[in-house]
């Protein structure tokens, strides 16, 4: 009989209790620090000689006695977590006779009482962590489990919040991403200590540009270890210190009684002013520590937090006035107005201007392209309207360099009135000068401006300004897409499989789009879809957030169909997802534009240096790889290869990848104006 004994799973950290301000760990020598897990180390070596077992991944040690809390027969074993950690996991050799197993039988779990190992009559941190996150309106956790988050994961359930396990951490943000611009739902994601919390950092650094409000807990070691990590320490970082730039508030939790307060700090943060995520860190022992449910309150957030700052009614009037007075009013729609829920009022205004609408290119889905008023920002139609407006109203956009905010596309900075009305006061005048700047939501400030507008009876002075836009809108696209009407082939060309794309799944679809080249032809071929219906990379441009993304869409509508359009090089980031999607039962439909370069780099190699570098990325079977991963796999090298793949997908219950031999000459002939006007957004006005 061993002298050593694994603790329980409720004993891996013990519990204090809390009440009076007082926590009561156990005492370790002269020390008031709490036991940490026992070292894989010690644990695997005092237990090898207590079992004399030779075995490199299971361990078993069983206990002095029933008195220790276990039952006879029962036994610890040492297993591998995730990501490396190892944990204690009691299992139990008894057969379902009673009797002893023998080591060629598989072990049968004893009816352990839930109870017993996590006792849920004592109100724990992760359960109160979970109240809170359910009382902020969280239904959904991104991320991975390991034994300093644990007592969270364990309490999602009793407060109906679904956990969706994750192949990578960024992933999970991703997946955030993608619920919240399709549901406005926020969502928490997972970093666990070290390794996990560093994965989780680019999708954090996305969703704090693209105004993503999202939850980002980071678990930590025992407080023994950190703040600060002496280098000794094992998946450690100094995590508070790595997400505080990308952030819009972080703050650690150091006492079980704190969790409600700070939780409130942080989603105050996240809503005030444009959204962004928040970092909360919680070292292990806090999770596990217990105390009385009556002495902490969790109130709704109604009882805490502002609304959103409004346009007083002066300032409606003043923006009224102006608009009305113009003879070419224009109005500028960014992926603010979709976010807010404003796209009925924006419409509103739109019409009783009787006024040309140019969508940002983040927010295509602001205003649907097929509604007359609306011009094509980036042609020789939305430089018209930008270069003749005497009054321009931008609405949630800040303007930036993707819809080249530049002179030359602009009428006269010391005549052109630009008014302009966004939530961030960061984003006012960021890029041009203005006459007014109004910081306020716009859906109650544009309802304000179209009630406004229609008492005064506000009708368009220059009726013919509209037209004119739109005509040389659409004799600049005529043009520029000729290149696709020319395509003789051999190959596929991308635009064709986008149009047959949008003629299967329609307007009704939610649009993932993620890639160089690939977005921008998705961007121009795509149907016209709803509101908060078409995701894309155009706002920070980073690569791989389609298929997580995706996911998440579905995950927020499971009753709308998802559509995923991605280049190969994009969907090589995060295409593990996959299996996520089919483990969850997620109905998304992902198609791989597979050409195997890396295209979007292509020209400027060949125009500097007349050769190509690190641009082959070989040829990937994404239809193979997808059947490896649970998915249905589909592949296409002709147009009617591609319409019947389509057709197919949409019979399928569970999520499907079609792989389509695209041409990678038709993938980079894009028009060369459209290519310069891309190319500006890097180098500025040529």
């Amino acid at each position: 009989m061993s002298r050593f004994r694994c603790r329980r799973a409720t004993d891996a950290w013990p519990a204090p209790s809390v009440g009076g301000g007082r926590s009561r760990w156990p005492r370790r020598g002269p020390s008031s620090e709490p036991r940490p897990i026992l070292r894989f180390a010690r644990c695997v070596r005092t237990a090898a000689r207590a079992s004399r077992r030779k075995s490199a991944m299971r361990i078993r040690s069983t206990p002095k006695s029933a008195a220790s809390g276990g039952r006879r027969g029962d036994s610890w074993a040492w297993t591998l977590g995730v990501r490396g950690s190892f944990r204690p996991v009691m299992t139990a050799t008894r057969r379902a006779g009673g009797h002893q197993a023998s080591r060629a039988e598989p072990a049968v779990p004893a009816r352990i009482s839930l109870t017993r190992r996590c006792p849920m009559a004592e109100l724990n941190g992760g359960r109160l962590l979970a109240r809170c996150l359910a009382n902020e309106g969280v239904r959904f956790v991104f991320g991975l489990p390991s034994p300093e988050i644990d007592p969270l994961l364990a309490a999602l359930d009793e407060h109906a919040i679904r956990l969706v396990p994750v192949r990578h951490e960024a992933a999970g943000a991703h997946m955030a991403e993608g619920l919240y611009k399709t549901t406005g739902q926020v969502a928490a994601v997972i970093g666990n200590p070290g390794p996990g919390s560093a994965n989780l950092l680019a999708g954090v650094i996305t969703a704090r540009h693209e105004g993503v409000p999202l939850v980002a807990i980071t678990s930590q070691h025992r407080l023994g270890l950190v703040y600060p990590s002496p280098p000794s320490t094992f998946q450690g970082q100094d995590q508070l210190d790595v997400y505080r730039p990308v952030v819009k508030w972080g703050g650690p939790i150091f006492s079980w009684d704190r969790i409600p307060e700070v939780v409130r700090l942080a989603f105050r943060e996240m809503w005030t002013g444009r959204p962004g995520p928040v970092h909360l860190e919680l070292p292990a022992p806090v999770l596990y520590a217990t105390g009385d449910e009556s002495s902490v309150r969790v109130p709704a957030p109604a009882a805490y937090r502002a609304s959103l700052p409004e346009a007083s009614e002066a300032r409606i009037a003043e923006v009224a006035d102006l608009l009305a007075g113009a003879a070419r009013p224009l109005v500028i729609a960014g992926s603010g107005v979709d976010r807010a829920g404003a796209n009925e009022p924006l419409l509103a205004v739109v019409e009783r201007l009787g006024c040309p609408v140019i969508a940002s290119m983040a927010g295509r889905a602001v205003v649907p392209l097929d509604h007359p008023n609306t011009v094509y920002g980036l042609g020789a139609g939305g430089d018209l309207a930008k270069r003749e407006a005497d009054v321009v109203l931008v609405l949630g956009s800040r303007l930036g360099n993707l819809d080249l905010p530049y002179d030359k596309y602009w009428g006269d900075p010391a005549t052109q009135r630009v008014v302009q009305i966004d939530v961030d006061p960061r984003h006012i005048g960021v890029t041009r000068p203005l006459a007014l700047g109004i910081v306020a939501d716009v859906k109650p400030a544009l309802a304000s401006l179209a009630a406004a507008l229609e008492a005064k009876r506000t009708r368009a002075r220059d009726p013919g300004f509209l037209a004119r836009c739109r005509r040389a809108a659409e004799e600049w696209w005529k043009e520029q897409m000729r290149v696709v009407e020319s395509w003789a082939g051999p190959g596929l060309h991308p635009a064709r499989v986008i149009q047959a794309i949008g003629t299967a799944f329609g307007p009704g679809a939610i649009y993932v789009t993620d890639g160089g080249f690939t977005s921008l032809w998705a961007y121009w071929f795509l149907p016209p879809t709803r509101p908060r219906s078409y995701l894309s990379i155009l706002e920070l441009g980073m690569l791989g957030t389609g298929v997580p993304a995706a996911l998440g869409a579905k995950l927020g509508s499971p009753a709308r169909e998802v559509v995923c359009v991605t280049g190969d090089g994009a969907a090589g980031f995060h295409f593990m997802e996959m299996q996520s999607a089919a483990r969850e039962g997620a109905r998304i439909t992902v198609i791989v534009f597979a050409e195997g370069s890396w295209s979007m780099e292509v020209p400027n190699e060949q125009m500097l240096y007349g050769r190509n570098f690190g641009t082959e990325m070989g040829t990937v079977r994404w239809d193979v790889v997808a059947r490896g991963l649970g998915c249905e796999g589909l592949y296409a090298e002709s147009l009617a290869e591609v319409e019947s793949a389509l057709a197919k997908a949409r019979e399928v219950a569970g999520p499907v990848v079609i792989c389509v031999r695209t041409d990678r000459a038709a993938n980079l002939g894009v028009a060369a104006e459209a290519g310069m006007r891309f190319a500006e957004v890097y180098q500025g006005p040529m």
